[in-house]
């Protein structure tokens, strides 16, 4: 049985950006929670179209930022699922790995490799839902 062996300064490198991203996300959603208080209290008085403007830029911009990183998975497992079926190795060989990985071959390689480009496919949808969702609050909230 071939073994992929894992990276251990890519392990240890994923860990560190895994921890900074959530203290990063932590700080961000504090800071959310106080600026949607003041938003708030902001339009407490304000006219209704006043309201409907800021929920549409709300929606609509959650819609869009939730999107992005959607495509951005998309994209990657498109690329590993190319790649695994080039070589016809899942795993494919510069891939690094956080832990040791079985590497299959052949047609278990190009099952897993439609897995992965299937996967790819749904966050695409995904992406295309929320997309389609922040154009539907833009249109709706106008």
């Amino acid at each position: 049985m071939e073994v992929h062996h894992a990276d251990k300064a890519y392990r240890t490198r994923s860990l560190w950006l895994l921890a900074a991203v959530m203290i990063m996300c932590g700080v961000l959603l504090w800071q959310l929670q106080h600026w949607l208080d003041s938003l708030g209290s902001q339009l407490d008085g304000r006219d209704p179209q006043s309201v409907r403007y800021w929920v549409r830029m709300l929606l609509s911009g959650l819609g869009v930022a939730m999107a992005v990183p959607a495509i951005g998975l998309s994209v990657n497992l498109r690329r590993l699922a190319r790649a695994a079926m080039s070589e016809e190795r899942f795993p494919p060989a510069d891939l690094k790995t956080l832990r040791d990985v079985r590497v299959l071959r052949g047609p278990a390689a190009r099952a897993w490799a439609s897995r992965v480009r299937m996967a790819s496919g749904a966050a695409l949808a995904l992406a295309g839902l929320l997309l389609g969702w922040a154009a539907w609050a833009w249109w709706y909230f106008r």
